[in-house]
């Protein structure tokens, strides 16, 4: 039994797409079937390189990232993709194993939107997943009302 509504997965009509980058094969194999029970459409990644070339070519709405992996670290990879408009700008969530305060201010400023310390449980992945997808609902166009435009109403002077 599910105890939250999975149309908070989605980003207006459709589910959210998340790519998961994860060198642990135990590790991004289990968070690939906690996201898929939550509705949201999973790509997985063994490395930020293979990320990188997805992300080329696709669209991802959140990144969920270790940070400690061979090659490109997670840092490095978040610092990518907050550089290159062309990635899309999806919502990047760093997950580690490190959880000081001097971890999570590295994170932060290597342009990641959260932080998560592994193991990451399912109920705190759902929150803040959540959290990512209303920020991304934030940055969509709104579909203004009529009498809206730029962020203002008309008064009609009938009123």
């Amino acid at each position: 039994m599910e105890f939250f509504d999975k149309t908070k997965m989605h980003l207006g009509d459709r589910a959210v797409k998340v790519l998961v980058v994860e060198d642990n094969d135990l590790e991004r194999m289990r968070l690939q079937m906690v996201l898929q029970s939550m509705g949201l459409v999973v790509i997985a990644a063994e490395n930020a390189a293979e990320a990188l070339r997805f992300l080329r070519k696709n669209r991802a709405d959140i990144v969920l990232s270790d940070w400690r992996m061979p090659g490109v670290n997670g840092l490095d990879f978040c610092q990518r993709l907050a550089a290159d408009p062309a990635f899309g700008q999806p919502y990047f969530i760093m997950l580690t194993a490190q959880g000081a305060g001097a971890d999570l201010i590295a994170a932060m400023d290597s342009g990641a939107d959260d932080f998560i310390t592994k193991p990451a449980w399912r109920e705190e992945l759902r929150v803040r997943l959540q959290a990512g997808i209303r920020s991304l609902q934030r940055l969509q166009p709104s579909k203004a009302a009529p009498n809206q435009t730029a962020g203002f109403t008309r008064v009609s002077p009938k009123a």
